[in-house]
């Protein structure tokens, strides 16, 4: 089953929104890392149901804008910032790339992405992007061994996740849509249940998420 794995907030000042955010609600962030490749960095706060926030910037602006991962090609699209992404989790990527591929499904990737972790090892993964052509969707992120902290004061608790996904286009399209591309029940219905909360589509054209108490 697919998980939320992680939002996705741009900003220029990563270090001073995970630090308002996290004194706002008395929850403990760090920061994350660089990523060599994309001229990207962040910093995240970690929630025990397995789900986290990224906030997202740009350390070098050259090596973005000559990147081929439609993530950091959506966030230089974004320069005002704000919640532009959700990752939906998997450990079995390669069985989407074999649906894709038999079901004549566009799709961009999959992309390897790393950053060194402070005790110097090396955390990786892989994100693809499935395309439509009209409905925007969530990515795809497999993780190559553990990326939370070894250290746990940086998880906070959390009950529950949920996330509405404007897609700016009518909800049973988009439904229809997102049922196809992530394997959903096949039942009609907008919402999804995903292992660690809930993703429902909406006539929006944001993202918000709900954590508990906390709106973002």
């Amino acid at each position: 089953m697919l998980a939320i794995d992680h939002i996705v907030i741009t900003t220029p000042d990563t270090e001073k929104e995970r630090l308002s955010f996290t004194s706002r609600y008395g929850l403990q962030g760090k920061e994350g890392g660089a990523h060599p490749d994309w001229g990207t960095h962040n910093d995240l706060c970690f929630f025990d149901n397995r789900f986290y926030i990224e906030w997202l910037g740009v350390n070098d602006t050259l090596k973005a804008g000559k990147s081929e991962n439609p993530l950091i090609r959506q966030m230089l699209q974004e320069p005002t910032g704000g919640t532009i992404q959700i990752a939906l989790r998997t450990d079995a990527m390669d069985d989407f790339l074999e649906m894709y591929d038999r079901q004549g499904i566009e799709y961009e990737g999959p992309f390897p992405g790393s950053r060194e972790q402070e005790d110097g090892s090396l955390l990786e993964w892989r994100m693809l992007f499935p395309a439509h052509p009209s409905v925007p969707l969530p990515f795809l992120i497999e993780w190559k061994g553990d990326n939370f902290p070894q250290d746990p004061v940086y998880i906070n608790p959390l009950a529950d996740t949920t996330v509405e996904y404007g897609t700016g286009l009518d909800r049973k399209t988009s439904a229809e849509v997102f049922r196809k591309m992530f394997g959903f029940p096949d039942d009609g219905s907008e919402s999804f249940h995903l292992s660690n909360g809930q993703l429902f589509v909406t006539e929006q054209t944001s993202i918000t998420t709900y954590l508990d108490h906390i709106m973002l």
